[in-house]
């Protein structure tokens, strides 16, 4: 048993208009009287009316609605700390990305609040918030990996490569040059590993810049009040494919922790 949905669904139907004048009337009539028996008949008769108006198909519906609005409301205050969070990680030329792209959340919502009960609205603001906190999240995955790997000093690690590969010209110990030749393996793949890792986030890099661009022509279209029809498509596209970038960042920054 959900108690805080039970709890609003029993308070909506309570606040339904027809439901507060038949409390009133027993309230009243009460008063006047001072008829215990009435006044609990009268209670007993309110309670199987507010059940009833729980079961009715408009209250229902009306209930969803509420909590789709409230559940939209909450996934920007989600974004708003997440924003917060992700600020206080960030160098400062990201940071002024982020405060843009969280200023074009803060459109989209005011948009949202002119006509929040539009389902079609809803959809759309979902999908920014999403779209919002995917990019928050792929930026802070983004500065981790970048940081973990320019903290590897790639020319160091060459210059010891050629070092240890000069330094087998003059051993003859086989022990030394197994030794050394395991060093030299290692640091090889260390400079291939970061080489790949370097060239693979230049490609996301593009990709968060791209969807950075979306989030703002997004923004524009519908606050602009065009066809949202016709960018459903699109932001859903979007969503998924940030969110699947976020998840392959995310593994690859726990990776390269270990």
């Amino acid at each position: 048993m959900d108690f805080k949905k039970d709890y609003k669904a029993v308070l909506g139907a309570a606040l339904e208009f027809k439901n507060l004048i038949l409390l009133s009337l027993i309230i009243g009539v009460f008063l006047y009287t001072s008829n215990i028996l009435f006044f609990l008949l009268g209670l007993a008769g309110y309670v199987y009316f507010l059940m009833q108006t729980m079961k009715e198909e408009s209250f229902i519906e009306k209930l969803g609605k509420e909590q789709q609005i409230r559940n939209i409301y909450n996934l920007n205050q989600k974004s708003n700390i997440l924003c917060k969070s992700v600020l206080r990680c960030l160098p400062g030329g990201m940071k002024e990305k982020i405060k843009n792209i969280h200023n074009q959340k803060e459109a989209v919502m005011i948009h949202f609040a002119q006509d929040s009960n539009d389902s079609l609205r809803q959809r759309m603001t979902i999908n920014v918030l999403n779209l919002v906190m995917a990019y928050f999240k792929l930026n802070l995955n983004f500065n981790s990996i970048r940081i973990q790997l320019n903290s590897t000093n790639i020319n160091r690690v060459i210059d010891r490569i050629n070092n240890n590969k000069r330094k087998l010209n003059f051993t003859s110990n086989p022990t030394a040059i197994a030794n050394m030749q395991r060093a030299i393996e290692l640091d090889e793949r260390l400079v291939e590993k970061i080489g790949t890792e370097r060239s693979s986030l230049e490609t996301i890099s593009s990709r968060i810049d791209y969807i950075e661009s979306a989030i703002h022509t997004f923004r524009h279209q519908i606050t602009s009040n065009n066809d949202p029809n016709s960018m459903l498509a699109d932001i859903d596209d979007l969503v998924n494919e940030a969110m699947a970038l976020d998840k392959v960042l995310s593994s690859r920054n726990e990776r390269l922790k270990l």
